[in-house]
């Protein structure tokens, strides 16, 4: 398949390990990858706090980057990022183009997962993980069912797809798909209450032994990463992109 790759501004200023593992990854399963050019920021930060005109004017910037372009599907590695540029283009255009676009967005893991149907790997990965169920991820692309949801039918897309790989021991933390504290403007509005999130999410997952913190999306673990390194936990931030880039 032909993909077209959204690299949000976090993933291409913060963690482009993230973005080049996303193309060495999506190239060794045989697709097409394209780098559409004029992207800019989802707009998340300018909607979280309230400057809906701003968001506007770099949300359509980004959308206009992606119309047109011939692919299959535009993939992104920031599960966060990716909700608020759909919530955003439904927003602020309704025209045919726009629909097309959306249409084709999808986070990583729901395409490899969904899309793709990645079911074996080439090496082990011979480590614990614990894994960071991060909330957009969870309640809004629905990558797995969260824990307030009780009953029969229960899925983990996240926990599908590492558990292919030879070798890997899956866990998670206490309160498995707790906030981590981050939530974008939120940790700049209430960063008190934002770094005791951080801090006790950094301790729940230290505490299960895990060589890896892993997770799908870059911004909780940059979060989590500044906590682990600052608290001297015993543990690694992981993006689910280069774990899964290792094991092909």
């Amino acid at each position: 398949m032909k993909i077209a790759l959204f690299i949000p501004c976090l993933v291409n200023h913060m963690t482009p390990n993230v973005g080049i593992a996303t193309v060495e990854l999506l190239e060794k399963l045989g697709h097409q990858v394209i780098l559409p050019e004029g992207q800019t920021c989802c707009g998340q930060p300018m909607t979280n706090s309230g400057c809906f005109e701003d968001a506007k004017k770099t949300t359509l910037k980004l959308l206009n980057a992606f119309k047109g372009i011939d692919c299959d599907y535009i993939v992104c590695p920031a599960a966060s990022c990716m909700i608020a540029a759909k919530e955003n283009f439904h927003e602020f255009d309704c025209s045919p183009e726009a629909t097309a676009v959306i249409g084709k967005l999808k986070e990583l893991t729901e395409f490899l997962h969904d899309i793709h149907g990645l079911e074996r790997f080439n090496k082990p990965f011979n480590h614990k993980i614990s894994l960071q169920m991060s909330c957009h991820g969870i309640r809004m692309l629905d990558l797995a069912t969260p824990s307030e949801i009780k009953g029969s039918g229960r899925y983990n897309k996240v926990e599908a797809l590492l558990s292919r790989i030879e070798g890997i021991d899956i866990v998670y933390p206490d309160r498995q798909d707790e906030c981590c504290g981050f939530g974008g403007t939120f940790a700049l509005d209430e960063g008190a209450v934002s770094g005791k999130m951080g801090k006790d999410k950094a301790q729940a997952h230290a505490n299960t032994g895990a060589r890896y913190v892993v997770g799908f999306d870059p911004s909780c673990l940059l979060h989590l990463d500044g906590v682990i390194r600052r608290e001297g936990h015993p543990v690694e931030t992981l993006h689910i992109a280069e774990l899964l880039n290792q094991a092909l």
